[in-house]
C-alpha cells in the first residue's frame, strides 16, 4: 500500500520550500548545535526525526538536492502482508534488508556503547522459570486477557510509542496503527511521530494513547492535550527520561541522514500543527502531572522509570500508571535492564496502579516473567518497526500475533492457566537480583 505521503511533490514545489527555510535554516542549526553543548539539544523522544536541521545530505546543496528528493523517493517499504515470525531475534536481518540503511541504524541502534540495549535482553535470564506441574491445564484453558486502566485487552501485548515511522514505512504511522486495531491491542501514538495525531487516529478504530512531550510554550501543549483528547485518545503518557540527544554512533556516523522531506507532523504548520519541537520542558517535576489530569480529565502514564522512590512520588502526584522503561536504551547508556528496575518497583507499588514493563520482550517467556514480577502489561517496541518494514500493517500483526501465541505456550509450560495465576512464585531468581525474595516479596 502506498502513503498519502508518498514523495511526489514537484521539483518546484520542493525548491519553494527550501528557499522558504533557507534563512530559518541556520538559526536553527545554531539553536541545535548550542542547545546540544548543553546535553539538552535533541530532545530525542525515543525514535526521533530531524527535518531541516543538521542534514548535510540536504543542506549541502539545496537546488540539486531538492531535484534528486523530488524525483526519488527515500526507498521506504510499501508493503502490506503478513510475515512468517520465527522469532522476533529472526526478524533483525531481514528487516535491514527491507528498511533504508540510514532508517535501520536509527531504529536498531541505541545510546553509547549500547549496554543498556543488550542488557534489557539479558536481564530476562535472571528471572527462571519455576514451572508448576499437574495443574490439569489444558490449550483452552488458558486465558491471556488483562485490564489496563478502562481497556480491556485480549492480550497484555501492546505497541511502544515510537516516533518517526516514516524512516521505515512510507505509510508510517498510519500503518502501525491499523496493525494495532489488526491485532486487537493497544497503540500508544508518539509525540514524536511524522503523521499528525489526528491522521493516526482516523487510520484505527482501536484503542489509543498519547505520548506527550511536554513544550515549553505552555500553549503547545495545551493545543497538543487538546488536540489528542479531542481525536480520541484515552489517556496521557508523559516520558520523563527522553531529555537528551539520544541517537545511536552509527547514525551520527553517517551523518544523522533523517528523511528531509518528513517532519513532525503534530508541529507541522502546513499540517494544521504549531510550536516548536524542540522546545521541550526538560525541567519536569510532579506539578506536571497534576496538570496534565486537571486540563485533560484523562489518566496519565509516567513512563521512564527505574527507580521505586520515584514510582511512589509519582503516584502521589496522581499518575494513574507507570512505565518501567530505558527507552529501549536510546537515552542513557549504563542505566539498568527495565526487567531488572522491575521487582522493587512492583513492590513498593503494590498493585496500586498498573505497571507496563518495556525493553528487551521478544518472547512469551519474557511476558510470563514480566508479569510474575509484577507488571500488568508489556510494550514493544523495535520488532514492531521490524515487522513494519517488512509487511506493513499486517506484519505489525504478525509480531503480535506471534507473542501472544508464543505467551499461551509459555503460560502452559509454566503451569499458569491465566496472568493473575503468575506471580513470584513461578520465578526462580539468579544472580545479583537473588537477594529480592521472590517468595515473601
Amino acid at each position: 500500500m502506498t502513503s498519502s505521503y508518498q514523495l511526489d511533490t514537484s521539483v518546484e514545489e520542493v525548491e519553494s520550500t527550501t528557499a522558504e527555510v533557507s534563512e530559518k535554516e541556520t538559526l536553527s542549526r545554531r539553536k541545535f548545535l548550542s542547545a546540544a553543548g548543553l546535553g539538552l539539544g535533541v530532545a530525542s523522544v525515543g525514535l526521533s526525526t530531524l527535518p531541516f536541521v543538521s542534514t548535510p545530505a540536504f543542506a549541502a546543496d539545496k537546488s540539486t538536492n531538492a531535484k534528486k528528493v523530488a524525483k526519488t523517493s527515500y526507498g521506504a517499504s510499501t508493503a502490506d502482508k503478513k510475515i512468517q515470525v520465527v522469532s522476533l531475534e529472526r526478524l533483525e536481518e531481514p528487516a535491514s534488508k527491507v528498511i533504508p540503511k540510514a532508517g535501520f541504524a536509527f531504529v536498531s541502534g541505541a545510546a553509547g556503547g549500547e549496554w543498556t540495549m543488550h542488557e534489557n535482553r539479558r536481564a530476562f535470564d535472571d528471572y527462571r522459570i519455576a514451572a508448576k506441574r499437574l495443574v490439569g491445564l489444558s490449550w483452552n484453558d488458558i486465558d491471556t486477557s488483562t485490564k489496563l486502566l478502562d481497556l480491556d485487552l485480549a492480550s497484555p501485548v501492546i505497541i511502544a510509542p515510537m516516533g518517526a515511522h516514516a524512516m521505515v514505512h512510507e505509510s508510517g504511522e498510519q500503518m502501525t496503527a491499523k496493525g494495532a486495531e489488526l491485532a486487537n491491542t493497544l497503540y500508544c501514538s508518539s509525540g514524536a511521530s511524522n503523521a499528525t495525531l489526528e491522521q493516526i487516529a482516523k487510520s484505527t478504530k482501536g484503542p489509543k494513547w498519547f505520548q506527550l512531550y511536554y513544550n515549553n510554550d505552555e500553549e503547545v501543549t495545551k493545543s497538543l492535550l487538546t488536540r489528542a483528547k479531542n481525536a480520541g485518545y484515552t489517556a496521557i503518557i508523559l516520558t520523563a527520561d527522553a531529555l537528551g540527544p539520544g541517537q545511536p554512533e552509527n547514525f551520527i556516523a553517517m551523518g544523522s541522514p533523517f528523511r528531509p522531506d518528513r517532519s513532525f507532523g503534530n508541529h507541522d504548520p502546513k499540517m494544521g500543527g504549531s510550536g516548536d519541537f524542540f522546545n521541550q520542558k526538560t525541567a519536569l517535576t510532579t506539578k506536571d502531572i497534576q496538570f496534565i489530569k486537571e486540563f485533560t480529565g484523562l489518566p496519565v502514564i509516567v513512563k521512564g522509570i527505574l527507580r521505586p522512590d520515584d514510582a511512589e512520588k509519582f503516584i502521589q502526584a496522581g499518575a494513574d500508571a507507570i512505565q518501567v522503561s530505558n527507552h529501549g536504551g536510546r537515552q542513557i547508556d549504563g542505566v539498568p535492564a527495565s526487567m531488572t528496575a522491575l521487582p522493587a518497583i512492583a513492590k513498593i507499588v503494590n498493585k496500586r496502579v498498573p505497571i507496563i514493563l518495556d525493553g528487551g520482550v521478544r518472547r512469551g517467556i519474557d511476558i510470563v516473567r514480566a508479569i510474575a514480577m509484577g507488571a500488568t502489561a508489556v510494550a514493544v517496541g523495535r520488532p514492531i518497526l521490524y515487522g513494519l518494514g517488512l509487511g506493513g500493517s499486517q506484519g505489525v500483526k504478525s509480531v503480535i500475533d506471534f507473542l501472544n501465541k508464543d505467551l499461551v505456550a509459555a503460560m502452559i509450560l509454566s503451569g499458569a492457566g491465566k496472568l493473575s495465576d503468575l506471580d513470584p512464585s513461578y520465578i526462580d531468581i539468579v544472580g545479583e537480583n537473588a537477594k529480592y525474595d521472590v517468595y515473601n516479596g
